[in-house]
């Protein structure tokens, strides 16, 4: 039903956007956001197609996701930006890993020069002294916005687009100055314990190679599966079941029986809305789900 909700919704011209009384949503319960954000809509759109396997090449909706990723591909910069406004971080991360995921799952070519671009901008964008990333390129980083562009690159990783080594230490470097607890917990911008930067600083140290067995990652884990999926913050949902799902075990199969009902529960039944999700748990975005080729375990 989500997908087919988004599939609905998708605009003439292969993107999505975030003001829902612009895009086909006639009678909507949830007016949606102020901001267009068309490119990191249409980015975050793509995600659970590719997702739940379909690709521009095959699929139920391969033509739904064929005219996103076209879209996307059109709006991109000569330096690879894919954000209005030269490259707002966020929304070009969302957008780097819908293209990076979409060429490693489909190995299409026509897309491999795209993700490289989108990839290239990123790793000009880092911050050269802190070893992260913000909203705009070369300022010192978040946790938040080092996550989508970390997330980026391992996707390109796993299409076997090579990153620099430099690039991957200036990430630890930077996780290394927000973590605390000795790498368990992560602040936003200096050292904490966050929910959802803890989740965050956590998965990134999972794609840099933290492996089980290392104390602080045993350690945050458990502090992630003490706390349980949250009520009403998807942000830290998102990242911790990554985590959690990463990690697997017993964390893992406690987690996830709570979290998977919880967003079965919260997906809207009936009407315009339905397969949609507007609840505080999830709001209007969290039909947004991890793709599967970025796993840690493949």
């Amino acid at each position: 039903m989500a997908v087919e909700w988004l599939a609905k919704h998708e605009l003439p011209d292969g993107s999505w956007i975030f003001v829902h009384r612009l895009a086909r949503h006639p009678n909507g319960l949830n007016p949606g956001r102020l901001a267009e954000a068309r490119t990191a809509a249409t980015g975050m759109a793509l995600l659970p197609f590719l997702g739940a396997g379909m690709t521009h090449q095959q699929g139920e909706y391969k033509q739904t996701v064929h005219k996103g990723l076209y879209y996307l591909c059109a709006q991109m910069e000569p330096n690879g930006a894919l954000n209005a406004g030269g490259g707002r971080m966020y929304g070009h991360g969302i957008c780097a890993i819908a293209i990076c995921e979409a060429y490693a799952m489909s190995q299409d070519k026509s897309l491999r020069p795209y993700a490289e671009r989108c990839l290239q901008f990123i790793m000009m964008a880092q911050d050269r002294a802190g070893g992260g990333w913000r909203y705009t390129p070369n300022t010192p980083g978040d946790t938040s916005v080092v996550g989508w562009q970390l997330m980026a690159l391992k996707s390109g990783n796993m299409a076997y687009i090579k990153i620099p080594p430099q690039t991957i230490a200036g990430v630890n470097n930077f996780l290394n100055t927000v973590q605390a607890d000795g790498g368990a917990t992560y602040g936003y911008v200096t050292p904490g314990r966050g929910p959802a930067t803890t989740a965050v600083g956590l998965l990134c140290r999972m794609y840099l190679g933290w492996k089980h067995e290392n104390p602080a990652l045993e350690k945050g884990v458990q502090v992630l599966a003490k706390m349980g999926p949250s009520k009403n913050n998807m942000y830290f949902n998102y990242y911790a079941t990554q985590v959690l799902h990463h990690y697997e075990g017993e964390v893992w199969t406690k987690w996830n029986n709570v979290m998977r009902d919880q967003l079965v529960n919260d997906q809207e039944k009936d009407g315009h809305e339905k397969g949609s999700f507007a609840s505080p748990t999830t709001s209007s975005c969290a039909t947004f789900w991890p793709s599967l080729s970025i796993s840690t375990s493949s």
